[in-house]
């Protein structure tokens, strides 16, 4: 703001106007008030003019900043709904996620069955293979008895074809056919078994 001492020159023409402008009563004042209240109202004015000025930059800035404000509140308003809508898809997510670990407790406790079943599993496969092993030594005990079997047949055999010839001259023949008939018989059912 500017200002103005009593001392400063002014234009006379521009006081007067001034002053007929405000519709002072100048009849009633003296010079120096005269020129002092034109003074005042020519710095009042001043003052209004540079506030005003003031007023308007303002303004102006106001406007410039309610205008980025509001861009600003758009840029908010889409950031809001795509955080809505990311919040949206986040739920769904969790409840993907819920939906699978309900999914994952119900193959665990499957597996979980699987693996019992499987430990019975080994333990009869273990049972069995205890049983195999108890046979197959029967077996090769059997095998071996079959084997002395044999040999005691086929010297049976060889007793017989000398009795034959020492007997063939005589009557014992018959028991003696009876007892080769016997013999084919058994090696039979051996090689059957």
């Amino acid at each position: 703001m500017r200002a103005v001492l009593l001392g400063d020159i002014i234009n006379p023409m521009n006081k007067k106007q001034k002053i007929k402008k405000l519709k002072l009563p100048l009849s009633k004042m003296t010079g120096n008030e005269k020129d002092y209240t034109a003074v005042l109202l020519e710095d009042v004015n001043s003052n209004m003019k540079a506030f005003w000025e003031v007023l308007s930059g303002v303004k102006e800035r106001g406007d410039a900043t309610f205008e980025q404000v509001g861009l600003m509140t758009e840029k908010i308003d889409g950031i809001e709904i795509r955080l809505d809508s990311i919040e949206g898809q986040q739920t769904i997510t969790n409840k993907r996620l819920d939906s699978i670990e309900g999914q994952q407790t119900i193959t665990n406790k499957r597996l979980d069955s699987i693996e019992g079943q499987q430990t019975i599993t080994n333990k009869r496969l273990d049972s069995i293979e205890g049983q195999q092993t108890e046979t197959n030594k029967r077996l090769v005990s059997i095998e071996f008895k079959l084997d002395d079997l044999m040999k005691e047949v086929s010297s049976i055999k060889e007793e017989i074809k000398v009795l034959k010839t020492a007997l063939s001259s005589k009557a014992d023949k018959e028991k003696l056919e009876i007892l080769e008939f016997k013999i084919v018989r058994i090696e039979r059912h051996l090689k059957l078994a």
